[in-house]
């Protein structure tokens, strides 16, 4: 019997362990860089461990951009991701980033979450969706830095 009054004791303390009074000043808050960019698949180099997608377009703040991802696997249809990408803002001025983050498949779209770092400074949280059917990326860049 003290153990079950103990175990209920412990257990209406424990809820409000975890009910913290959060303000909304602490959220994430995430701002689009730009808007979101349609990129084409250019290349697809299958293998049993890593597959290599490269692709290419306009991408708002970075001109054209060429990336290629490297998609790691973990399962049959998710895994690591890191790649680099290169973007020609005009002719004077060219960027480059690095990647690293994780993606799944779901059907026929492959959904990447990655961290960029980008060679100006500047940091992005990239949301991307690629529909294998038509061979385009659609990235949503939103700031970190």
């Amino acid at each position: 019997m003290k153990n079950l009054i103990l175990a209920i004791v412990m257990l209406a303390f424990s809820s409000t362990a975890y009910a913290g009074h959060h303000k909304n000043d602490d959220a994430l808050k995430l701002t689009k860089r730009q808007d979101d960019a349609i990129m084409t698949i250019t290349n697809v180099g299958l293998g049993d461990k890593v597959t290599t997608i490269s692709a290419t377009g306009k991408m708002g703040v970075y001109g054209t951009v060429y990336a290629t991802y490297n998609l790691s696997y973990v399962t049959s249809t998710s895994g690591f991701v890191t790649g680099v990408g290169r973007g020609a803002i005009d002719a004077d001025s060219v960027v480059g980033g690095a990647f690293r983050g994780v993606w799944t498949r779901e059907g026929s779209t492959v959904k990447i979450r990655q961290i960029v770092q980008i060679s100006d400074g500047s940091q992005n949280l990239d949301v991307i969706d690629i529909d294998m059917l038509k061979d385009t990326f659609v990235i949503k860049a939103y700031t970190l830095k």
